[in-house]
Formats: C-alpha cells, structure tokens, sequence
C-alpha cells in the first residue's frame, strides 16, 4: 500500500515538472556569439607641408625697404693750411633692396673757438636704386689754425623707411696748420734831384701764424734800372728781412719802382706778395716834399716810419 502512494506521488511529481518545462522541441537553442573583429589604423605619414610665396594665399607681402649708407667722405686737400679753401665730398650710398627716393643729406663744419660756419643741407631729387649712389660737394674756408670736424648725416629727419638706421652719419676730423703770411714793403713818394742818388728799401714781412719752412726770393724792379733779385733766409712768424738799392737818373719825371716776394711752399695768403711804388725825379725848380706816403705794403696799408712798419703785423 505504502509502495503504491510512493508510485503515484512519483508519476504526479514528473507530469507537473513536464508540463512546467514543456516540450523539448520547442525549447529554443543557445546562441553562440560570433568571433569579435578589430578594426586597426595603420599609422600613415607626416605630410609635407610646402610654404607659401609671399603674396600667395592672400597673404600681404612684406615691404622691400631701403638701406641708406654713409660711403667714403673726405676733404681735399688732406692736410689744408689756414685761410685755404677745403673742398668736402660725401658719398650717399642705397644697399638695401627697396628704392630711396629723394634723399637729403646734411654737412656739419666745426672749427676752433671764434670760427663758425653754416650748415650745409641738400636734398638730392633722384631715386636711389639698390646700390646705386650719389655726392654730395661743398666747399669751404678754414679761416684760422687749429682742429675742425665734418659731420655727415643722411635722411635727420627720419622721412625714409629703412633697414638700418645705424649707418647713416660719418665724422671726419683733420688740422688746419698755421701758415706764414708774406708782405713786401717799399720805400715810396721820394723826390730826388736829377742826378742825385737816392737809397730804395724793400722789407719782406712775416704777419702770418707759422714759420716759413723754405729760401724765397725778393725781386725789386727799378725803372731804368732793371731788375735786382735776392735770396733770403725762411723767415720766423713776426720777423723780417729787408735790403736796399741805391739808384740815380740822369732825366726827370715819375720812377715805377714794383717789388714781389716769391715763395714755394703754401701760405695763408697768396694774393698779397707784390706791390708797386713810385718816385718823381725832380727838377731843380720842382718841390722837393711828396703828400704821398713813405712806405707802401703789399697788404695795402701804408706807413710814415720804417720802424713802425716792421714791429706791426
């Protein structure tokens, strides 16, 4: 009996456990997941990049500027003398790759104390290409020894665009030598007698700032008798040297009497070397006082005395 309750307690545990599961057949199978694919990037590479031309893209050009250059400067003569005339020259050179239109350049002249000068300024109306050039020429006088500058400035006021502004101003400096200056002087105005002999005296003068370094020559000129020619020693500044002629005529009327000193090496003036006098041979009946005065220089001043004449420079 107990066998038989097991049996049926069995038989009913399976049929509810079969109805819960259902059948076997419409049991859906398990899905097998498909094998995982990776996707990689080879690593590819740098690209080149290839730069632009200026202008290209859109982009703004950049300017193309000039380069103003002070070139070569310098004076002639190179070692000048007071009261010469010293001639300047500067060059205005462009290096850079854009044009320098009209450039202006200015010339500065500094001298010892007491001397001035004005300021040189010209403005050039041409346009400077890439190293091309021009000069700028000015003359002056250096009126007194002693030491003097030249200062050459291009573009002062700063009107031209440039590369560099560093190179636009030169100084050049130089001495100016103290020089002789050398006067003759003559007896002048006399009145001698027919057939009377009268003394003519020519003093050669140093009024300038420096020593003659050299011989010179003085020549007199007497009319009717010729010319006398001496050579004198170099003559310190200050000090002078003279000689003398004694002549006579044997007809009356007015004598040309011309002295001139000669000497080679450079002095402050040139000009003042020569003068000329004149005698009045006279007649018995004639006066024998001249109004004219005793002793004409070749600087154009006149003297009554000789000792006057010789100690004033």
């Amino acid at each position: 009996m107990i066998r038989l309750q097991r049996l049926v307690w069995f038989m009913a545990a399976f049929a509810c456990s079969a109805m819960l599961a259902g059948p076997l057949s419409a049991q859906t199978p398990k899905k097998t997941a498909a094998p995982m694919t990776v996707n990689r990037t080879l690593p590819s590479a740098k690209p080149q990049v290839t730069p632009l031309p200026p202008g290209a893209g859109g982009a703004a050009p950049r300017a193309l500027l000039p380069d103003l250059q002070v070139g070569v400067i310098k004076i002639s003569p190179e070692h000048p003398g007071e009261g010469q005339t010293v001639t300047f020259e500067g060059n205005i050179m462009n290096y850079g790759p854009g044009p320098a239109p009209n450039p202006v350049a200015i010339l500065t002249v500094a001298g010892p104390s007491g001397v001035s000068f004005p300021l040189y300024r010209k403005q050039f109306n041409v346009t400077l290409a890439q190293n091309q050039g021009v000069t700028l020429v000015e003359k002056f006088k250096v009126p007194k020894f002693g030491g003097y500058s030249c200062t050459f400035t291009l573009d002062p006021a700063r009107m031209i665009a440039e590369t560099d502004d560093g190179n636009n101003m030169k100084k050049l400096s130089f001495d100016v030598e103290a020089l002789p200056d050398l006067v003759v002087c003559i007896s002048n105005g006399k009145r001698p007698p027919v057939g009377g002999e009268r003394e003519i005296r020519a003093v050669v003068k140093n009024i300038g700032n420096g020593n003659c370094s050299n011989y010179m020559k003085l020549q007199l000129y007497v009319e009717g008798k010729g010319t006398k020619t001496w050579e004198l020693l170099p003559i310190n500044a200050g000090d002078s040297r003279e000689r003398t002629r004694k002549c006579k005529w044997s007809t009356s009327g007015t004598k040309t009497i011309t002295a001139k000193v000669i000497y080679p090496n450079k002095e402050s003036h040139k000009g003042n070397n020569q003068v000329q006098g004149s005698f009045f041979v006279r007649l018995p009946h004639h006066d024998k006082y001249s109004a004219a005065p005793k002793i004409k220089c070749s600087d154009n001043r006149t003297f009554n005395d000789w000792e006057q004449c010789k100690s004033t420079n």
